[in-house]
């Protein structure tokens, strides 16, 4: 009875350790997951102004979107860089 009892708990252990594991890489940390947003959105600004020039409306659209992933930023209490997201073109004006 005793082993069972033993083998009960250490499978219970193992259990709650794997489903605690498994929950914490499920949230990311909201600053990286900024922080990829941000940078896709000024990758596909700076594709966007190769190929069809500064004001046109992908890269409008592009903007906007940048502008809506700040807008996440800062309602999951994320900072970014803003020496690198904030300047130049990809500001919305």
């Amino acid at each position: 009875m005793k082993k069972h009892m033993v083998r009960i708990a250490l499978s219970s252990a193992l259990a709650a350790g794997l489903t605690l594991s498994a929950g914490f890489a499920t949230f990311g940390d909201p600053r990286s997951d900024c922080e990829k947003r941000l940078d896709g959105d000024r990758a596909r600004i700076d594709h966007d102004i190769a190929r069809h020039g500064d004001h046109s409306p992908q890269v409008n659209r592009d903007i906007a979107r940048m502008d809506d992933d700040r807008s996440w930023c800062r309602s999951h209490n994320a900072d970014w860089d803003h020496d690198r997201f904030d300047v130049g073109i990809y500001i919305k004006h």
